[in-house]
């Protein structure tokens, strides 16, 4: 029996951007004031023509007051930031195929760019386009200086024009070369028939004028601000975004250009739509909230709230802040009209403490309590002026006696084997200490796992391009890297490859040498740069007048200033000193001297030993994650990295919804993992409340956190788990390939959020891997085609994003890649142009082709690998390189090196046999027989059929609009109770409302909390 069938029929969603009101509006002092919790929902912006609603997301926001483009008061537009944030959504796209139906249509804004990142000013979806739905599209520019313009998809000539912005004479008149991008410029981009035009500034930039294809009629969704494939986020701000039904005059486009609203221009140009953006909320806006609210990796150091002011201009008089329910000091700091509410507290709150904060803030008639809670992650504190290090990231305090000494009470931070970080210090000002004198020396032990790209240390200055002090040790081609007052000139780079060091020659160990531990300086005094390792000089270099700069903010241990380019090693006693330190000195560090034993003269600014781990200790990891809404359902696990006084094992417990459950409870090497294993599957979508207790000295204490199961489906032979991630859905039921009643698929969504079908174990392809045979196949059936894989097994030993077995069905250039034991070589790759199968070419339809359901089939049987479509042999080759027998996970409909290369379209039937199959098993396959109807011999080992999409009782939909939240769902019968409450941990769910009908619409003022359908 399917556990997933058991119990009451319920559906559990939570719904972000739901809050609870706690009290009624506050009419005295004495009276509580309305709690708003930190995740409110996000801003909306309203059409002037319809109020149609944009929703602002990830983060833009309005500008202030006088930041619209005439820059009068009253005139505000928005920001998406200088590293692209956003889009505007508007969910409601289809007034567009109002001015579609007639080929004809015109978008105008003023926008002014903080860079010519690549990306999209806006972009409507048309599923029936392809190219991710690029039913009309610019990227203004895209980051070679070209502008493109884009209709009823990409890349035909009768789908885009594009010139570069060089062959506008206004733009070279102007001298400023990409600098011009930064002021407010006026565009339209507009269509008739077969003509397309671009306006800048009310001059004409580049006109086709004729074989433009017929724009497309089943436009749903509008996004201002970005692309719909891969982000392509808009570092820009936009202001006055129109859309009109006709192709606008020039007469018109000028009075635009000129500072006329599109709201004053003739009825006759069609006005649809039109956001002034000078609707910001009355209360103001939330910028940025630190901590972020239930994170768990909080600063120890800071609670920070910036906010722009509305109706009411925040100050030190009338905005207070709680902690823990006590009043703390905090300061108020005004730029203009951005309030910044700070509070630093006496001492760093301890590691893993949770706390609660609340800030009082004036609004009409009242007072308004935004409230958050959080946890503060591991951090460690400098030796000479207790700054903080927060370990970010995953980074974190290795075992006692793994530091470079090996020695009791000695640790290390550790950055893991793929890499997790950096430590950061938040304040990195000290630093313009030493840099004043254009002198500066960092040094430290490392220990590296292996020699992939990343950054050891990054000391960020804004003048320098961030990169103000920085090294790769090494980088992914041997050689160590030194940068200073930027990258990557003769005066700001020092390299050389450590094959050039002979120490490390004279070892003999290859690439293993840096697996063992090893002391680094880099240093710089007016010019003279030097590395130095293990007490050798390195490399030394002049470059000259090159001088350190003064404006340091920020240091991240640990890696590069992107958030990426990960140290995968360990590091211990990271010390800075304001000079460029001596041989004798550097000698006795290497030597194992401790920094902090140098004359004072080498001036030690900072010191981090990594020894301050907590007495208590720390819980490395709890699975499920706390609040998570994507848990395993076959998984409890909480692993405590042990401290002083270890824990007496005898008194550890856990409960599962109030009831004790079994756990294996073992320690090993220091940690203590505690496991629970449910005996049936949790249900999908169900919450849970988990309570650990655990010994404390004398005392017991308990760790208390909720979770919600993710939806998933189970493969119908050994029920191997696949977990449904981000927006991955089953079909309604008859949306399987067969079409027919309870036949179910996996619906990835239109927009590459799916992010496919996790198969948490995949080792059960290791039994036919070790033979260097197997098969993959399945059915899809795509939306459109664009960057994608159909299937991926990972296996950690093999290149090329551990590209075991990957396939991509096709990538966004019609070809179909077949990789096995890693990519892109001659005995790893298979590859054709979709364009070569006949079938394709007879249908005549294109890459509309893709839109019906297809069987494909991906085998190898030693060195032969071929791919069939449809019962045919599509293409085949010899790759030699062996299977590997390693696998560990699997993607359907997801390539995990490319976070946005997940399928666009529906999955079906995907089975994996241990041979490869004969033409005709798999002529029957795409003839729509089951992988269980074949033969036993053909060795099937997983089959994911997705009909355990009708088992799961309720499954609820949602979707929002404003303020309204709009309620689907299938399963159970009528009648149904919609039910809410603001925290799983409530004790009861407060009735909504109670209807005959699968659907409702509730009216929710926009906060957090959680739904859930009772049926019967």
């Amino acid at each position: 029996m399917n556990p997933r069938n058991k119990g009451s029929r319920r559906g559990l969603v939570p719904v972000p951007g739901y809050y609870r009101w706690l009290a009624a509006a506050v009419v005295s002092a004495a009276v509580c004031a309305p709690v708003d919790h930190v995740s409110a929902a996000s801003l909306v912006t309203k059409d002037t023509v319809s109020n149609r609603e944009g929703a602002l997301t990830g983060g833009a926001r309005y500008t202030e007051d006088a930041g619209g483009h005439s820059g009068q008061a009253g005139d505000s537009a928005i920001d998406f930031g200088a590293s692209g944030s956003g889009p505007i959504v508007v969910d409601d796209g289809a007034f567009l195929n109002v001015a579609a139906a007639n080929d004809e249509m015109s978008f105008g804004f003023w926008t002014k760019k903080y860079d010519i990142a690549a990306g999209s000013a806006f972009w409507a979806i048309s599923p029936a386009s392809n190219n991710g739905q690029r039913g009309w599209q610019a990227h203004l520019p895209w980051s070679d200086s070209t502008i493109y313009f884009d209709t009823a998809g990409c890349c035909g000539a009768n789908q885009r024009v594009s010139a570069s912005i060089t062959t506008f004479q206004p733009f070279n008149d102007s001298g400023l070369g990409q600098v011009w991008w930064q002021d407010w410029h006026y565009y339209v981009f507009s269509k008739k028939g077969g003509s397309k035009q671009i306006w800048i500034d009310g001059v004409l930039f580049l006109e086709q004028a004729e074989g433009a294809g017929a724009l497309p009629t089943d436009f749903t969704k509008l996004m201002i601000g970005s692309d719909n494939v891969s982000g392509g986020l808009f570092h820009a701000v936009i202001d006055d975004f129109a859309v009109f039904s006709t192709q606008l005059t020039e007469t018109d486009i000028q009075a635009l250009a000129g500072g006329a609203k599109a709201n004053s221009l003739a009825a006759e140009t069609g006005l649809l739509a039109y956001w002034d953006f000078n609707d910001p909320p009355s209360e103001g806006q939330l910028i940025s909230v630190s901590p972020a609210a239930g994170t768990t990796a909080a600063a120890p150091d800071l609670i920070q709230v910036v906010h722009i002011d509305g109706g009411i201009p925040w100050d030190q008089g009338n905005v207070s802040l709680k902690v823990d329910g006590a009043t703390v000091v905090a300061t108020v700091t005004k730029d203009g009209s951005k309030a910044t509410v700070s509070f630093v507290p006496a001492k760093p709150f301890e590691i893993q403490s949770s706390h609660t904060a609340a800030l009082s803030y004036p609004i009409a008639g009242g007072v308004k309590v935004l409230e958050w809670s959080f946890v503060v992650g591991p951090y460690t504190l400098d030796s000479v002026a207790s700054r903080v290090g927060a370990m970010t990231g995953g980074s974190g305090f290795t075992l006692d006696a793994v530091g470079h000494t090996g020695a009791p009470g000695d640790r290390s931070v550790d950055f893991g084997r793929a890499g997790s970080g950096p430590v950061v210090v938040g304040d990195a000002s000290f630093l313009n200490t030493a840099t004043a004198n254009d002198e500066l020396t960092f040094a430290f032990w490392s220990k590296k796992y292996d020699i992939a790209a990343g950054s050891a240390f990054w000391a960020i200055s804004p003048s320098s391009g961030q990169r103000g002090f920085q090294a790769h040790l090494p980088w992914s081609d041997n050689t160590v890297y030194f940068d200073s007052a930027g990258c990557c000139a003769a005066g700001q780079r020092i390299s050389a490859g450590i094959s050039t060091f002979q120490p490390y020659v004279d070892s003999g160990l290859d690439q293993a040498w840096w697996q063992d531990w090893h002391y680094y300086v880099f240093s710089q005094k007016q010019g003279n740069k030097q590395v130095w390792i293990d007490g050798v000089l390195f490399l030394q270099q002049e470059v000259g007048a090159n001088t350190l700069p003064q404006d340091f903010t920020r240091l991240m241990i640990g890696s590069d200033n992107a958030g990426g380019g990960l140290f995968h090693a360990l590091v211990d006693d990271f010390a800075v000193f304001s000079t460029q330190l001596a041989e004798a000195d550097i000698q006795a560090l290497a030597g194992g001297a401790k920094a902090s034993s140098l004359a004072p003269e080498t001036g030690l600014l900072a010191y981090f030993e990594f020894n301050d781990f907590p007495p208590a200790g720390l819980f490395s990891s709890i699975i499920p994650a706390p609040d998570a809404l994507d848990a395993l359902p076959n998984l409890i696990q909480v692993v405590h990295q042990q401290g002083a006084a270890g824990w007496d094992l005898s008194k550890v417990s856990l409960k599962l919804d109030g009831k004790v459950v079994a756990a294996d409870v073992s320690l090993e090497e220091g940690k203590v993992t505690v496991k629970h294993v449910p005996a049936a599957l949790l249900p999908a979508k169900s919450s849970h409340t988990v309570v650990l207790t655990y010994p404390s000295g004398a005392d017991l204490l308990t760790k208390t956190w909720q979770f919600t199961v993710s939806d998933y489906t189970l493969d119908v032979l050994t029920q191997n788990l696949g977990v449904l991630r981000g927006a991955a859905k089953f079909s309604t039921d008859g949306g399987g390939r067969s079409g027919s009643p309870g036949d179910f698929s996996i619906d990835l969504g239109a927009t590459q959020t799916g992010q496919g079908v996790d198969i948490i174990d995949a080792s059960f392809m290791n039994e036919a891997s070790a033979n260097d045979e197997i098969a993959v196949g399945g059915w899809q059936k795509l939306y459109g085609i664009h960057d994608s894989a159909f299937f991926w097994g990972v296996s950690p030993t093999s290149n090329g994003g551990q590209r075991g077995f990957g396939t991509h069905a096709p990538w966004s250039n019609n070809n179909l890649y077949f990789d096995t034991a890693g990519c892109c070589a001659g005995d790893q790759r298979t590859t054709a142009a979709i364009t070569a199968f006949a079938p394709y070419q007879e249908a005549g339809l294109g890459e509309a082709w893709w839109q019906d359901w297809h069987y494909v089939l991906f085998q190898k049987k030693g060195p032969t690998k071929e791919i069939w479509i449809d019962g045919q042999l599509f293409t085949t080759a010899q790759n030699t390189k062996i299977l590997p027998v390693d696998f560990t996970r699997a993607f359907i409909g997801r390539d995990p090196v490319d976070a946005n290369a997940a399928m666009q379209g529906l999955v079906d039937d995907v089975a994996v046999f241990k041979t490869a199959l004969t033409e005709p098993d798999i002529i029957l396959l795409a003839s729509g027989a089951l992988p269980t109807e074949l033969a036993s011999e053909v060795g099937l080992i997983a089959y994911w059929n997705f009909n355990d999409g009708g088992t799961a009782g309720v499954r609820l939909s949602v979707t929002r609009s404003g303020s309204k939240l709009n309620l689907s769902w299938t399963g159970g019968a009528a009648p149904y109770v919609v039910q809410h409450k603001a925290n799983l941990s409530d004790a009861a769910w407060d009735t909504v409302t109670t209807t005959q009908t699968a659907s409702a619409s509730v009216d929710i003022q926009g906060a957090t909390g959680f739904f859930r359908i009772v049926a019967q």
